[in-house]
């Protein structure tokens, strides 16, 4: 009798273990994959080193999904725009190889709109997995964009419910003007809250995706030259109760330690496929609660993977498909064009400097860092690097300016919110961030002349910028407008094919006081 109570006693012991140990459920992340369908050098992370690609994403989910079927993995948006296979396809090529990496759910991003929002749709009926947006609107008609806001999926016995939105200020920020017309973006607090109370008691755990925030844009440097934070994130945790988990992009942060707001836990990768995030889970039904939580964080190396071979052949049929237009090669730079944030950069130099090439009659160029997404490296530069590293269809704008206007542009640069813009020559700006709002530019001279509040300039740039994006209002109070039609990338490829070999070098056009 005593051995029964024993047994009896160490089976409950058992039992009330397992119950206090709760249901276990695991989220792999991404955010901002950026068309990196490819292994790529990230300078900050190696120099000899190739991270990410969706071969290794793929191979990577299928392991983890076959080792624990009680895994799900979310994405958080932005998988268009960056290396040329997006552009030259308008995002086809990178759904098509999204439909092969095992994803549960992904939000849509602001990049996903770069070809304007009808594209945007067309491109998401081809998308085997759930794309999620629940505050894009039509204005028109009044219907999202997108009609999927959210769906309800069972994971080991725990309901989830994946809402997906996007930030409102973030959308307009950052998506040129002018491929966005006739939709909306409807705050996204008032839409969380509607798509809580719809689930609350249909589901378990509330998981959300989200675009928002300040937004991110790594230059060879690292994130280290801009301060970038989830600060948005908390602030909607804080507002909206009832977040489990939130999953977000934007800001290209990552979070190797999970963020906590009012209950709510808060992942995100450095985007560009650097890693694959993974959230273990401990979720007691009884106390409706998730009790426990581990984040894995680490750089995912090319060399420590072995690449998927069914997404091998997607990236290579794209690939084959654009070869024709990609392999030209336009030039053979001496050095690298890398990208920065906070200082004048190679790339920037050039790209600004093509557009003063096509225009020579105009006073300077300039063009937002956050553009420039790729370097290129030294040797001979292709029309598919030129096209990875600026990826938009953005074209020329010529405007008319005047000089306070002027320095107002480079005051905004200069709060590093958005970046430095990147000048041509004949540019020569010095900026001290620590000052205060409007008076961060302690010298500017244009074509050898003091800056002059008073006198009008000729100003070159793109139509992403004339048009008030990244927070360049002061573009709009130009007294002359002018969209040239011509293709940024154009000017680049034509100003690129002048130079046998081309030497760029660092000239003092923008630095830190």
């Amino acid at each position: 009798m005593r051995k029964f109570f024993i047994s009896v006693l160490l089976t409950l012991a058992i039992s009330l273990s397992a119950a206090a140990k709760g249901t276990n459920l695991t989220i792999l992340y991404t955010n901002d994959l950026h068309s990196h369908l490819e292994p790529h050098i990230v300078p900050w992370v190696s120099k000899t080193r190739k991270v990410g690609g969706f071969a290794n994403i793929a191979t990577l989910v299928k392991r983890e999904k076959a080792a624990n079927p009680h895994t799900v993995y979310f994405d958080a948006g932005d998988f268009f725009t960056g290396p040329y296979v997006s552009s030259l396809t308008k995002g086809e090529a990178v759904i098509d190889a999204m439909n092969y990496l095992g994803l549960d759910a992904a939000a849509a991003g602001n990049h996903e709109f770069d070809h304007n929002w009808q594209n945007a749709q067309q491109q998401f009926s081809k998308a085997k997995f759930p794309i999620l947006n629940g505050n894009l609107f039509v204005k028109e008609t009044g219907k999202l964009v997108w009609d999927k806001p959210h769906i309800i999926k069972k994971v080991n016995g725990i309901r989830l419910g994946i809402i997906g939105l996007h930030g409102r200020f973030a959308f307009y920020d950052t998506t040129a003007d002018e491929m966005i017309q006739g939709i909306e973006a409807r705050d996204e607090e008032v839409y969380l809250r509607k798509y809580i109370k719809e689930l609350e008691r249909k589901t378990d755990l509330i998981v959300l995706l989200i675009h928002q925030g300040i937004p991110g844009t790594q230059s060879s440097g690292g994130t280290g030259d801009v301060a970038r934070n989830h600060e948005k994130d908390i602030e909607l945790a804080r507002n909206v109760p009832g977040i489990d988990i939130m999953v977000t992009g934007h800001p290209h942060s990552g979070t190797p330690e999970p963020l906590v707001s009012n209950g709510t836990i808060i992942v995100s990768t450095d985007a560009y496929t650097i890693e694959l995030g993974k959230l273990e889970l401990t979720y007691d039904k009884k106390t409706d609660k998730i009790t426990a939580y581990k984040n894995h964080f680490n750089y995912l190396f090319d060399d420590e993977v072995e690449d998927d071979p069914n997404m091998l052949a997607v990236i290579d049929k794209w690939k084959t498909r654009l070869s024709s237009i990609t392999e030209e090669t336009v030039t053979t730079s001496t050095r690298a064009l890398t990208r920065s944030y906070s200082e004048e950069s190679l790339l920037g130099n050039m790209v600004a400097d093509a557009m003063l090439n096509s225009y020579p009659e105009y006073d300077f160029a300039v063009t937002n860092s956050g553009g420039l997404r790729q370097d290129i490296d030294a040797g001979p530069v292709s029309v598919g690097e030129l096209i990875s590293a600026f990826p938009f269809p953005n074209t020329v704008v010529q405007l008319e300016m005047k000089g306070s206007d002027v320095r107002a542009m480079f005051e905004h640069g200069a709060g590093l919110t958005n970046g430095i813009l990147q000048v041509s020559k004949g540019v020569e700006m010095a900026y001290d961030e620590s000052k205060a709002a409007g008076k961060r530019i302690v010298s500017c001279r244009i074509k050898g002349e003091p800056l002059s509040d008073e006198k009008t300039y000729k100003v070159l740039t793109s139509n992403f910028l004339a048009d008030g994006g990244d927070g360049f209002l002061m573009f709009k109070k130009a007294s002359r407008y002018k969209n040239t039609g011509v293709e940024m990338l154009q000017s680049m490829i034509r100003y690129m094919k002048t130079f046998e070999r081309y030497e760029p070098r660092v000239e003092g056009r923008v630095r830190k006081h």
